[in-house]
Parts: structure tokens; C-alpha cells; sequence
């Protein structure tokens, strides 16, 4: 248990480095893997999940980085024109939208093709990253032992 959450714990910070293919995102992925014991189809089918997120969200940011450029450099101005302002402002709420929307189909994808006991692993791991914050708080009064580092 406590392997899993250092698991997460490294995980979690690892997850700005997670957006290419490198070494760091393949052992990421093995540990995926490995802790939700997901079979070969399964593997694929989160392979198809993450290239349609690949494609969909990156392209979505860098409109929204537009968008919110655009905003910066109108209210910039010293008479900003208000229905400009509103214009781009609703703008970057639908890419937001639809990031949001790519994401939670992801997210929905991966968890519509878990069995029953990798469901509940993964939601395991969900409510142990809420937890994370408060652990420190909790060791601090030795209400929590400290962590057992592993070599």
C-alpha cells in the first residue's frame, strides 16, 4: 500500500514531464499499467484514448494562449473596445469548454474500460491524492508514521 502511494506521489509531480514520449512518461505508463494490471487490449485502448487526447487538447491551449494574448494586448490599450473585450472573453470560455470537454472524455474512456477491482484501485488512488495534502499535517503530530523511503 504504501508502495502505491509513493507511486502516486511521484506520479503526480511527474506530470508536467508526462507530455512526451520519453523515458520518464514510459516507466509512468508501466506503472499504470502494472498497478491496474490492464491487459493488452486495455493497453491499446488507453494508447487510442491518449492520441486523441494528443491531438485534440495541445492544439486547444495554443488557441486559448491566442485568445488570451489578444485579450492582454486589447486591455493593454488605454480605451479598450468593451465588445472586443467580450468577444475574446467568450472565446477563450468555449476553448476552455472544449478542453474541458476533451479531457473528461478521456478521463471517461479510461474509466469505462476498467474492471470492477481496477476501478477500485484507481479510485482508490483518487481519494488518496485528496488526502495528500493533509498528510504532512498529520505527521507533524506523529498522527501518521513517517515515510518508510525504499532504496
Amino acid at each position: 500500500m504504501r508502495k502505491a502511494l509513493f507511486a502516486l506521489v511521484v506520479l503526480a509531480l511527474a506530470v508536467p514531464a508526462l507530455a512526451d514520449d520519453g523515458p520518464l512518461a514510459l516507466r509512468a505508463k508501466g506503472e499504470v499499467v502494472g498497478f491496474l494490471a490492464l491487459t493488452p487490449a486495455q493497453t491499446a485502448q488507453w494508447d487510442a484514448l491518449l492520441a486523441t487526447r494528443q491531438q485534440t487538447v495541445p492544439p486547444l491551449r495554443t488557441q486559448l494562449q491566442g485568445i488570451e494574448d489578444q485579450l492582454k494586448t486589447l486591455l493593454a490599450q488605454s480605451n479598450p473596445d468593451p465588445a472586443a473585450v467580450g468577444d475574446l472573453v467568450l472565446q477563450a470560455q468555449g476553448v476552455r469548454e472544449q478542453i474541458r470537454a476533451a479531457e473528461s472524455a478521456y478521463v471517461d474512456g479510461f474509466g469505462a474500460m476498467l474492471g470492477t477491482d481496477q476501478q477500485a484501485k484507481l479510485g482508490f488512488l483518487r481519494r488518496a491524492e485528496q488526502a495528500q495534502p493533509v498528510i504532512p499535517a498529520f505527521r507533524l503530530f506523529a498522527l501518521l508514521p513517517p515515510p518508510q523511503w525504499l532504496p
